[in-house]
């Protein structure tokens, strides 16, 4: 079955004049936000440059090491760069204003370029989540605040409305994963006299937003104007999600693996739709949700910052850093057992949600002993955080 590579190799020599933008195309440019173009696309107030001449340039500088330059868990490959360059579709949109921004101490993971398409309208792709624990802790942020990227990505929207807004264009927004969720929020906040400038908002597999932080969602401002994409096995996308439809498509990955853009399928007449959701993704985002209910916002701070000052106690940036060596996994365990024990109480809780949500999603079909290698493997995961093991956990 075909991806987007395919798409972009077999079906990438029709113009946006001769076929109009779809969701496919969608899904191209958001994962395009995932490349580090750092030293090749200008910054705000700086030339642009075209898609084409970009990815060349990305090929040239990776000395052959194309994951030098991908910021995402998604496996975007060198072929993947080289169809996009290479299309008359998009080659030569010109991309402009990057922006790359991390900064460990105001919990900011932020990235965002804009591409101008050679049919008058301008695509905002803001980059969802990376390897770094910063990102991933912004994450969890969501669940209790607004964060330092959604502002920053409706600060970014804003400015890009104002020159469309001059330039008499039109402008599409979206991302994946935390991309969405940025392209969502920053859509919901622009300003009205700007808003309708907005063609379309795309979110691909990007969480929502709790009510209880932002009581209006995307699809409460934007209506039909508001596309949401998901894999047939979504958790990611299924958090705080609102009542928007959502267009379920295949993918080729297993599980949450179908995560990956990369891994999602295309046809000919655009995404290859799934018969609907995975009962057991379903049973599993279920069981966060109500395990997340049960906490009140001071309670997921607490948790969101312990956990995460645990991981990082041993100088770790990325998910790269607490697995390099055997001394770096010693650090992260010693400090995953100093934490507060109501801390180690909610990570038990969630531990324990998720796997009897996975048992019960396998049914009928699970077992005897994979049930127990189930919970053999909690008790050992949960031990890490200081969780009591009874004596056949120490057993096995």
């Amino acid at each position: 079955m075909a991806d987007v590579r395919d798409y972009l190799e077999l079906r990438g020599d029709i113009t946006l004049a001769e076929r109009p933008f779809n969701d496919v195309d969608n899904l191209v440019l958001a994962t395009l936000s995932y490349l580090d173009f750092t030293g090749v696309v200008g910054g705000p107030d700086e030339p642009g440059t075209r898609l084409t001449d970009a990815c060349g340039e990305l090929l040239a500088r990776s000395g052959g090491d194309l994951a030098s330059r991908v910021r995402s868990l998604a496996t975007i490959d060198e072929r993947f760069v080289v169809a996009a360059g290479g299309s008359s579709r998009f080659g030569d949109a010109l991309l402009r204003d990057y922006v790359d921004v991390r900064d460990d101490e105001r919990v900011i993971q932020f990235s965002a370029v804009t591409a101008d398409l050679d049919n008058g309208e301008t695509y905002v792709a803001f980059r969802g989540t990376d390897t770094t624990l910063v990102g991933w802790r912004e994450n969890f942020v969501l669940s209790f605040a607004v964060t330092q990227a959604q502002r920053a990505a409706a600060d970014y929207l804003a400015r890009e409305l104002e020159r469309a807004a001059a330039r008499g264009c039109r402008v599409r927004v979206g991302g994946h994963s935390k991309g969405g969720n940025l392209a969502a929020y920053a859509a919901a906040s622009a300003p009205v006299l700007l808003s309708g400038a907005i063609e379309r908002v795309y979110s691909n597999d990007g969480p929502g937003m709790d009510r209880s932080v932002l009581p209006v969602s995307c699809h409460d401002v934007m209506g039909e104007r508001y596309t949401r994409i998901i894999p047939s096995y979504s958790v990611v996308g299924r958090f705080f999600s609102d009542d928007a439809p959502a267009t379920i498509v295949r993918s080729s990955a297993e599980r949450s693996l179908q995560h990956d853009p990369i891994s999602w399928q295309v046809g000919p007449a655009g995404f290859v739709e799934a018969d609907g959701p995975d009962p057991e993704c379903l049973v599993v985002a279920r069981s966060f949700s109500a395990w997340l209910a049960r906490l009140d916002p001071e309670d997921r701070r607490l948790l969101t910052d312990e956990l995460f000052d645990a991981l990082s106690a041993g100088g770790a940036t990325t998910f790269e850093d607490l697995c390099a060596t055997p001394a770096a996994i010693q650090k992260v365990i010693g400090s995953l057992r100093e934490v507060d024990p109501r801390t180690r109480d909610m990570m038990r809780s969630l531990l324990g949600e998720l796997v009897g949500a996975g048992v019960a999603a396998a049914g009928e079909a699970i077992t005897d002993a994979a049930a127990g290698a189930a919970t053999r493997a909690a008790r050992r995961v949960a031990g890490l955080v200081g969780a009591p093991r009874d004596q056949e956990g120490e057993e096995n």
